[in-house]
């Protein structure tokens, strides 16, 4: 569902667990008057009575990509997406040492505008069955800048409050 009008652009906000990206991704689009897709993962393990597994990570993949592709449907100029394929790519890696060849190949395949890297410099809050520990987000934080590298991504980094992200997103665009 890539065959959209080149004047829309695609704006993701990666980062560890709690940094601050659905909050930002939120804001700003309510801001623009656009749409903006959550991290499907969420939604996924509010449906379990279980943990996490390998068995999931495709599910997950699937689920992200079409929350993704029902904002991008409606938006005029901008989407933004609160994380994106290459979140699911880094925990498949993290927690399940493996690949989804599938969702590697078509990550690569779809055309993101630019990237928000979110930075664990907010209180970290508990969300159970969400979120491990504060040690577990700064180690994630050090992956996604690894995995951003590797892919060679080219990203704005956010930090500070929702207003001075808000204020470093808008200014990108202006």
């Amino acid at each position: 569902m890539q065959a959209k009008s080149s004047k829309v652009h695609r704006i993701v906000f990666i980062g560890a667990e709690c940094t601050g990206k659905s909050d930002i991704a939120h804001a700003i689009a309510e801001r623009l008057g656009e749409p903006w897709s959550s991290e499907y993962v969420r939604q996924h393990v509010d449906q379990l009575d279980r943990p996490l597994d390998q068995s999931d990570l495709e599910p997950i993949a699937r689920g992200q990509i079409r929350l993704e592709d029902a904002a991008y449907a409606k938006a005029s100029k901008y989407v933004f997406h609160d994380t994106n394929l290459l979140s699911s790519i880094l925990y498949a890696e993290h927690y399940f040492n493996t690949h989804i060849d599938w969702v590697d190949e078509l990550f690569q395949s779809r055309a993101y505008d630019r990237y928000f890297f979110c930075q664990p410099d907010i209180p970290w809050k508990a969300d159970p069955g969400q979120r491990e520990s504060p040690q577990e987000r700064e180690k994630l934080h050090t992956q996604f800048e690894s995995i951003l590298e590797r892919f060679r991504i080219p990203y704005t980094t956010l930090e500070g409050s929702l207003e001075q992200r808000m204020n470093t997103v808008l200014e990108t665009f202006t």
